[in-house]
């Protein structure tokens, strides 16, 4: 009998840490840009070259800066999150179409790895 109470224990004080730690609204915020700047930093090292020095190291700094206020107006329009209590949920709404392309539990914001695939994808169209 005591084992039971125990086991009954210990799930409420998960359920209760989960509870208390979900991440709001804004943690999701910033866990989406903070994986669409490294994309995009990524991106333009790859499109400048790794050796990228002079002309092209400071176009690649001002293209880190301007698109960093890109990305923070951006996810400010864009992200969401749904909050289920225990978890959340990080939603994008592109072009009247919202997906679920994250998850946060226990404090910490986890992004879909599809998300660099679609920016890639993105990133080809504009390239073209």
């Amino acid at each position: 009998m005591k084992k039971n109470y125990l086991v009954v224990v210990i799930i409420g004080v998960i359920v209760l840490v989960a509870v208390l730690t979900n991440p709001s609204e804004d943690r999701h915020r910033e866990a989406m840009k903070s994986r669409l700047n490294a994309h995009m930093q990524k991106t333009i090292k790859q499109r400048l070259g790794e050796d990228a020095n002079g002309l092209e190291g400071s176009a690649q700094a001002l293209g880190a800066i301007l698109g960093g206020s890109v990305v923070s107006g951006l996810v400010e329009n864009v992200v969401s999150s749904d909050n289920y209590v225990l978890f959340s949920t990080t939603k994008m709404t592109w072009e009247g179409e919202s997906k679920v392309v994250g998850v946060g539990a226990f404090g910490n914001v986890f992004i879909s790895n599809k998300i660099d695939k679609a920016l890639d994808e993105e990133f080809m169209k504009i390239g073209q």
